[in-house]
């Protein structure tokens, strides 16, 4: 099979459009739809005539266009039949005929994969609660899956990369495309720690019709969807809802039911999602066939870690926090910014401020010691020691 004629079917056809389910029925190698013509689009009858019109006006110059950007920007291609393509997702309707991949595509199989999804007005709670789960999940070894969208996204991404384990962000935009434009840095750790993925064409940018359209394979990739902050009316509402329909579990956290960022959650919770409070009451509603292979005590080990509490040993006095000194190899622009934290919380303009570096700077170096355990992120986007 052609993955020229793979990739002219998903640009071909509407992204998202349950039309390519009923033409692979008809045509299971997508070569054998293009060189039908007219007689193939004839036969399949949910084709309407401007379903019809963007097919006939689709030449395979375009796909071919498309898998040289993508390959030129270090992308791969990936189609469903490939042994790489989330089996989750092949049982859902309208799943891609191809996606897009920057990263390492063999993780895509992990099982389980867990999304973790969000407000992008999180709170400090909402922030919190991201890094316990998918940091918990993460250091489990299971797959986190999200939209890389600022606030519980980025959270998320960032907590699991943390914990060392592998993540996945899946784009409303082309693979060569960023958005938010503010996650560059992120999407490159992603790809290196995990992978971005799209099924949009290479270069197309972001718009606001395609984050649904994002969001079924965001869950559908998954075995559950765990929500943490989200508006009554929200593309996070969607994502659970789609998750539903989709037989997928989907978990909530529970929150302030005051707050408009815990309206949709409250009402995830009557409508029959399952209340967490970490990665191990998610992990222990899949069973033994997803989680047999996963590190659940590392979670246990992870939270004794960060509070002592947990073993029962609580001190008699809470010990000073003590800076960490910063490990060799450190550069020297994370070295200017961790010089200059504590524990008040500092915006990167401040921290800019404080070392005289410039914006672009502040966010690698940022990024990098988040990712190194050494600082973490506090209420609007502010930053302490750990």
């Amino acid at each position: 099979m052609s993955l020229e004629h793979w990739v002219w079917l998903g640009i071909a056809t509407q992204p998202g459009s349950k039309i390519v389910d009923d033409i692979l029925r008809v045509f299971p190698d997508p070569e054998e739809f293009f060189l039908s013509g007219d007689s193939g689009i004839e036969k399949i009858k949910s084709i309407k005539e401007a379903d019809a019109l963007r097919i006939r006006a689709t030449n395979l110059d375009v796909a071919k266009r498309a898998i040289e950007t993508a390959e030129n920007y270090g992308a791969k291609i990936i189609t469903k039949e490939s042994e790489f393509y989330p089996q989750n997702l092949l049982k859902i309707e309208a799943a891609p005929p191809v996606l897009y991949v920057l990263g390492d595509e063999t993780c895509l199989n992990t099982v389980p994969a867990v999304a973790v999804v969000g407000t992008r007005r999180l709170s400090e709670y909402g922030d919190k609660m991201a890094q316990i789960i998918a940091g918990g999940l993460g250091s489990a070894g299971a797959l986190v899956v999200s939209g890389m969208a600022l606030g519980i996204d980025s959270s998320a991404h960032k907590a699991c990369l943390s914990a060392g384990g592998k993540t996945v962000a899946v784009q409303g935009c082309g693979i060569c495309k960023t958005f938010p434009p503010e996650n560059i840095e992120l999407k490159e750790l992603i790809a290196a720690n995990g992978a971005v993925i799209s099924e949009f064409p290479p270069d197309s940018e972001a718009r606001s019709s395609f984050f649904p359209i994002r969001n079924r394979i965001v869950s559908g990739m998954s075995l559950g969807v765990c929500v943490i902050e989200a508006a009554a009316r929200s593309g996070t509402s969607i994502t659970a809802n789609l998750a539903f329909d989709q037989g997928r579990k989907v978990f909530a956290v529970p929150a302030d039911v005051n707050r408009t960022t815990s309206q949709g959650t409250f009402r995830l919770l009557r409508s029959g999602a399952i209340p967490v409070a970490d990665a191990k009451d998610i992990l222990s509603e899949f069973g033994d066939e997803h989680t047999a292979h996963l590190s659940l005590e590392k979670i246990r080990k992870r939270k004794i870690e960060k509070n002592p509490e947990a073993k029962n040993e609580r001190p008699e006095k809470a010990p000073k926090p003590v800076k960490k000194a910063p490990p060799p190899g450190l550069s020297k622009s994370a070295l200017a910014i961790y010089g200059v934290l504590d524990r008040i919380p500092k915006s990167a303009d401040e921290i800019s401020e404080l070392t005289g570096l410039p914006s672009s700077a502040i966010a690698v170096g940022l990024t990098e010691l988040e990712l190194l355990g050494l600082v973490i992120p506090s209420s609007g986007r502010r930053f302490v020691i750990a």
